[in-house]
């Protein structure tokens, strides 16, 4: 990397550290820096006031363990890094009500991420998960879980999310449908669609007339639903999807149908953007571009510059 650019880059991140301190704001992004580690202005100002703090697109090798001392956060997003262990600490962040470490290769959860009670949403897709902790339980204000595209064989049948609304576990290795989908009495949306299920059995078709409260399943691209006798049997469950022809069909419909019995604070649970779109973070300016405007403040900052090489 050029030595000056690097320079400005890093006095850029100071200066967004310094007015978010001298401002007292609760809101510190840090997205797209090429960071490494966490800035050592974040460990010692007095930043425990903060609520949301974006880090995603970054080069962190590890969870900054400092970010558990920010115990205001509500809202915290490190995905697109490398971090593949959460720290146990994580369950000191009572209020974190959203949490997103997509594509991090996340290779567990802690039991710690339970005491997260408040947590609304929850994001990690696109890892090497191979279980879901029956810690979750605790979270019960949560509502959006999405899972997509990890390593999960089977969903703990003790799981009670009794407030999820839109779970998401495409593209696993899930081999049957998770018998704990029955206890999660307002689900809407359940995705598991492009797993391994083939289970078809008296059993599989009990759980499966069980979930009529949920609006939509979608098990499309599971070895179950190239059986035609067991497709036959769906299609006697109109909110059990099993052919993308059919849920294409269910999406153009979508927007000309007006429930009456929907909540009016639901969300659109069914027509939501996908994960990686919704942890998204404000658009910005090449750093390249910022140089001229960094320069300005750069006389402030030189208190917190040591060594640059």
């Amino acid at each position: 990397m050029n030595v000056v650019y690097q320079f400005f880059r890093n006095n850029h991140i100071l200066a967004i550290c310094e007015d978010c301190y001298l401002t007292k704001n609760f809101t510190l992004n840090l997205s797209r820096f090429e960071m490494v580690e966490v800035p050592d202005l974040v460990q010692k100002s007095n930043l425990t006031r903060l609520q949301v703090l974006t880090l995603d697109y970054n080069k962190l090798c590890e969870f900054p363990v400092v970010l558990c001392q920010l115990t205001n956060l509500k809202s915290l997003n490190i995905s697109c890094n490398n971090v593949q262990t959460l720290p146990n600490a994580i369950g000191q962040l009572i209020h974190l009500e959203t949490f997103w470490c997509n594509n991090t290769g996340l290779l567990k959860l802690p039991d710690e991420i339970g005491k997260c009670s408040r947590l609304e949403t929850l994001g990690v897709r696109g890892n090497q998960l191979e279980s879901l902790p029956i810690s979750l339980n605790s979270s019960k204000k949560l509502r959006w879980l999405t899972a997509e595209n990890n390593r999960l064989s089977a969903i703990p049948d003790g799981l009670e999310l009794k407030n999820l609304r839109h779970l998401n576990l495409k593209s696993n290795h899930l081999t049957k449908v998770p018998a704990c989908l029955r206890n999660m009495k307002h689900l809407q949306y359940v995705f598991i669609n492009n797993n391994r299920i083939s289970s078809h059995g008296p059993e599989s078709q009990e759980l499966l007339k069980s979930l009529e409260f949920i609006r939509m399943v979608n098990i499309c691209d599971n070895p179950l639903c190239e059986v035609a006798d067991v497709q036959m049997q769906l299609k006697e469950h109109s909110n059990i999807i099993c052919d993308n022809l059919i849920l294409q069909q269910t999406d153009n419909g979508a927007n000309e149908e007006n429930d009456e019995d929907d909540d009016d604070d639901d969300d659109d649970w069914e027509n939501s953007i996908e994960t990686s779109d919704i942890d998204s973070t404000e658009d910005s300016s090449s750093p390249e571009n910022d140089i001229e405007d960094i320069s300005i403040l750069i006389p402030e900052l030189s208190r917190y510059i040591t060594n640059f090489s």
